[in-house]
């Protein structure tokens, strides 16, 4: 039996789906990549992420979760096995096309939230909706990477600068996303390593050989659970703020 009031947007009847934009509810968009995450969590982990997020900001301020886009631009990881990555204007035509879609049914305010976000993949989805926006200034369309919430959770972790890509705080999440996807017995036992600031590297994959830019030593279900659920209460706040205000 199908939910009452669903959250998830494919789940909707074609009525269903026209009165949610007739009522004017957010639609959350995940965006994740296919990239390896260390010997211990799997590749699907930025998109894994991103739909847990959606899912539950939706619950709370009774939006509506999109079809996620699973595939992303994954620059620094991509020489490792399993990286998949798409060229920006590849994924930006991606972008622009879909949210063009659902402005065209009426969808008008559109939190674009990325469990990846290196910046190449948040700069292009950036550009891909800026000429909607331009074109119709009523638009609401955020790009969130939740990991501009977490300073307040590294601080207590005492994780300021040293976490990073598969280190303590992502690995604890998905201990709480996929617990049954997390291989805890293959945790690297690393530190974040000191990259380098100015040169441009051909292979920076050579500075962190585990595929791990972070701490690891602070793994547990409950940073993990006080992550999750700083992040969701930032941005359904945000959400709920923008739609009583007008603003952030």
């Amino acid at each position: 039996m199908p939910k009452d009031d669903p959250i998830h947007l494919a789940e909707l009847t074609k009525d269903e789906f026209a009165a949610a934009m007739q009522a004017g509810r957010w639609l959350l968009l995940p965006f994740g990549a296919v990239e390896q995450h260390g010997p211990h969590l799997p590749l699907g982990t930025d998109l894994f992420y991103a739909e847990h997020l959606c899912a539950a900001v939706a619950e709370r301020i009774h939006g509506l979760v999109a079809p996620p886009l699973p595939y992303g631009v994954c620059r620094t990881m991509r020489n490792f096995p399993g990286t998949i990555s798409l060229a920006p204007a590849t994924l930006g035509a991606v972008v622009r096309e879909v949210v063009a879609e659902y402005i065209r049914h009426g969808g008008r305010k559109f939190a674009l939230i990325t469990g990846h976000a290196e910046p190449a993949q948040m700069e292009a989805m950036r550009e891909a909706v800026l000429p909607l926006v331009n074109a119709d200034a009523g638009l609401v369309v955020l790009t969130i990477g939740p990991y501009d919430f977490l300073d307040p959770i590294r601080r207590e972790a005492d994780l300021v600068s040293k976490d990073g890509h598969a280190g303590s705080i992502e690995t604890s999440e998905m201990l709480v996303v996929a617990e049954e996807a997390v291989r805890m017995d293959r945790l690297p036992k690393v530190t974040r390593p000191r990259l380098s600031r100015f040169r441009v590297l051909a292979n920076p994959e050579t500075e962190y050989p585990a595929g791990v830019r972070g701490d690891t030593s602070k793994v547990s279900r409950e940073l993990g659970e006080r992550a999750i659920r700083h992040v969701v209460s930032e941005i359904a706040t945000l959400l709920e703020r923008i739609e009583r205000e007008g603003t952030e």
